[in-house]
């Protein structure tokens, strides 16, 4: 039987010396496999029509039990062509891919998923590569497969945040704590609480692109966001760090220092200069 879907590609990899093995996310399928035969032919009708990040129309033959399918055809709806000249975009677009295909199981249902996916190479594509804008998706990320950070009260009480500027982020007691609670949770650590504000911002406005951060509230929701994964999908993504590591900007090199002692020759007004 012939299905027919949308999909967007999570995972490109050679299959044999013509064919490519390609993992998708697909919006009524779930994540599925296919193999494209003949994709690598220099005359193959396939040549150009699927690509990492592309959302296709993608005709495949079905099967009962699963495993590799076969694909029939596919065709490009959307290419996303700016992640191929901004490389850090591209980074968190392989982040977001990556993220998918290890939270996923196969042939899992997640309609809401694939819409999100698609929204966030669409925001990628358009805006560039921007912290805030991953920190936005992995909330709504988290929040389709049902794990919603507490971040607007304590998780431990459910008393109302404090008005301080530091508080505390447990992963495991799934968010926000005072500090009455805090010294009970092993895995509890300091954050600044404006950090955790904005993510509740985010969190009941995921749209709202018009707020920024700041570099130490950035590195804050970086390390949060990253344990509340790690505990509640048992992922450590190297994509992940890798991506977060190349958006921090350099450090400037720090200008020498002539040692004390040294006499250092004035560049004005010395003899050799009127000369």
């Amino acid at each position: 039987m012939i299905e027919k879907d949308l999909a967007i590609a999570l995972r490109l990899a050679p299959y044999s010396n013509t064919s490519r093995f390609v993992l998708w996310l697909s919006r009524e399928h779930g994540k599925i496999a296919t193999m494209i035969k003949g994709a690598q032919r220099p005359k193959s009708a396939f040549l150009g029509q699927f690509d990492l990040f592309y959302t296709c129309e993608l005709l495949f033959y079905g099967r009962d039990r699963g495993g590799v399918f076969i694909a029939r055809e596919c065709s490009p709806m959307k290419m996303r062509t700016p992640l191929r000249a901004r490389w850090r975009a591209c980074q968190f677009a392989s982040y977001f891919a990556d993220l998918v295909a290890r939270a996923l199981p196969d042939g899992a249902r997640a309609l809401s998923v694939f819409d999100w996916l698609d929204a966030a190479l669409d925001e990628l594509a358009a805006e560039g590569a921007s912290t805030a804008t991953v920190f936005r998706r992995e909330l709504g990320f988290l929040e389709h497969l049902g794990f919603r950070p507490i971040l607007n009260r304590c998780a431990g009480c459910g008393g109302a945040a404090a008005e301080t500027p530091n508080a505390a982020f447990s992963p495991s007691r799934g968010g926000r704590l005072c500090a009455r609670c805090a010294p009970s949770a092993r895995d509890a650590r300091n954050a600044p609480a404006d950090a955790l504000d904005l993510l509740a911002l985010w969190q009941t406005a995921p749209d709202d692109a018009s707020a920024r951060c700041t570099a130490r509230q950035s590195r804050a929701m970086e390390v949060v966001l990253g344990d509340f994964l790690r505990h509640h999908l048992d992922l450590d993504l190297q994509s992940r760090r890798l991506a977060f590591r190349n958006a921090r900007p350099l450090p400037r090199p720090a200008m020498p220092v002539a040692p004390v002692g040294t006499e250092i020759a004035r560049t004005r007004g010395t003899r050799g200069d009127r000369d």
